[in-house]
């Protein structure tokens, strides 16, 4: 089984289209790593709201699937869905920038927001931020956000903006 999504031909190709040349330039094997480390990050970010179940208990990746439906056609169980190669091939170009970009480790009592010294112990003084969790710490990708917006499920909590026109 594969540990990253679409393939390293067509990982080129779509970046080609797109005039990405820090991937052109990249080695094949930082292709490779980024590759792999952009299809985890899309499975720890979005795998929770993926439609269906996994076929294979022992896959590395939360794709293919079985039971899922996409633009009204049901998805034979050995398919990954276009939507989630693309997004694996845009983390994977952020991830060839700055490895662990993606996903990256959250430390809340890292958070200082303030720190005063001034002369003797009583004029020191550290503010702390306000703690988030790390799903909050978590980077937003609104361009992956956009391509996997028909196939995923809504978040939990998301809002749904409804807009009236009015003649």
């Amino acid at each position: 089984m594969s540990d990253h999504y679409g393939t390293r031909e067509d990982a080129n190709t779509y970046h080609a289209a797109r005039g990405n040349a820090s991937w052109a330039a990249a080695t094949t094997g930082a292709r490779d790593a980024a590759l792999v480390r952009g299809s985890q990050s899309l499975d720890g970010l979005y795998g929770a709201r993926y439609p269906g179940t996994i076929t294979d208990a022992a896959q590395s990746l939360l794709w293919p699937r079985q039971g899922v439906i996409f633009r009204g056609q049901v998805f034979n169980d050995d398919v990954v869905p276009l939507p989630i190669i693309r997004a694996a091939y845009e983390l994977a170009l952020r991830e060839l920038a700055a490895p662990g970009s993606t996903s990256p480790d959250y430390v809340p009592a890292g958070s200082i927001k303030r720190l005063k010294k001034g002369v003797g112990p009583l004029q020191k003084e550290t503010e702390y931020a306000v703690p988030l969790t790390a799903a909050a710490a978590r980077p937003v990708f609104s361009l992956i956000d956009g391509i996997l917006a028909e196939l995923i499920i809504a978040a939990p909590g998301g809002t749904t903006v409804t807009t009236l026109a009015r003649f």
